[in-house]
């Protein structure tokens, strides 16, 4: 390993944007086998959840971990990613705004983004 860096076991990636005149931010952390990802306009940290693929259903698994469970925001979104990327995905989704159409909008950029950068993900 003379004069080689190694990989890195973790690697982030942050990006923002201004969807349907909601300042948007995107925190991503990539890790071996599993992501993290915050999503949010305020900085707040109110939900969390966690989905996995399984081998028993087309669906991945999913739970809150922190928050509100009847919130289903981060689960629903937790568990769409986990579907698309395959891989465990830790998800906090922190929107001000309780829309449905702007977190549709939410999920197409952050599809765009990993469709354009795959090695963030």
């Amino acid at each position: 390993m003379d004069g080689e860096l190694a990989e890195p076991i973790i690697k982030t990636h942050t990006f923002k944007e201004n969807l349907l005149e909601c300042p948007v931010t995107f925190h991503v952390i990539k890790m071996k086998d599993s992501l993290f990802i915050w999503i949010g306009d305020q900085g707040s940290f109110d939900s969390l959840a966690v989905a996995m693929p399984t081998p028993y259903d087309s669906q991945p698994i999913s739970s809150t971990i922190i928050g509100y469970s009847a919130d289903e925001r981060s689960c629903s979104f937790a568990s769409r990613l986990s579907k698309k990327i395959g891989k465990h995905v830790f998800a906090s989704y922190n929107l001000s705004r309780n829309d449905s159409t702007l977190m549709v909008v939410v999920t197409q950029r952050l599809m765009k983004e990993i469709t354009e950068h795959p090695d963030k993900f």
